[in-house]
């Protein structure tokens, strides 16, 4: 799971389940929620997850069951990616002051919430990948696309860029939306050293976490 260029994370389901997949379709990792709340099923799960700010874990594991990290989230923080003996690999994290910053690049920021609302304006995201001191070791630019939908507008995520501390794009993440079987295809454009593999494979899923 740790070695492939592609990496592809398939949701199964309204609940908290993945399938992890190399580039030849073959699963070689599987996570699934071990802490907090489970998500409302059925047709109760269009009035949303009902997981709010709740701490919601998820374990990730090799094929064959054996644990690589947890994915840990709790409303107001930043995500937790931690070992199986419980030490901290590193956090998922937003950068309010850079998504700040952009927002107010052009225009202000109160007219850029409008012109975003009204679609004609895509809204910015940045987050970043932290090790376990704190310390950024790369930053994540989302990229949105509107669904010019005039009974349910909003916003969805289709791409994020991995760039290093150098201004060096390391990976890029597409994501493809589902009715509750969100897809994502991580592809590496070079070899990372660790905690950075690690932190990358589990963002997607930190990512998702976030928006349940």
């Amino acid at each position: 799971m740790l070695d492939v260029s592609v990496l592809h994370i398939r949701q199964l389901s309204s609940q908290l389940d993945y399938e992890l997949i190399d580039p030849g379709g073959q699963v070689v990792g599987r996570a699934t929620q071990v802490g907090g709340p489970k998500p409302r099923k059925g047709l109760l799960s269009v009035f949303g997850s009902g997981v709010g700010d709740a701490r919601v874990v998820v374990q990730v594991g090799y094929a064959d069951g054996t644990p690589a990290f947890f994915v840990d989230r709790q409303g107001g923080s930043p995500v937790a990616i931690v070992a199986p003996d419980g030490t901290l690999i590193g956090r998922y994290d937003e950068d309010r002051t850079a998504t700040a910053r952009q927002m107010a690049s052009s225009g202000g920021i109160l007219s850029n919430v409008a012109r975003i609302a009204a679609g004609a304006m895509s809204p910015a995201q940045r987050n970043r990948l932290l090790d376990a001191a704190g310390r950024p070791l790369c930053v994540l630019d989302w990229t949105f696309r509107h669904n010019h939908d005039p009974d349910n507008p909003r916003w969805h995520p289709v791409q994020s860029d991995y760039t290093d501390l150098n201004g060096v794009q390391i990976a890029r993440l597409d994501v493809r939306e589902g009715m509750h079987k969100d897809q994502y295809q991580l592809q590496f454009l070079y070899q990372l050293p660790e905690p950075l593999r690690t932190l990358a494979i589990a963002s997607p899923l930190a990512f998702d976490l976030t928006r349940t």
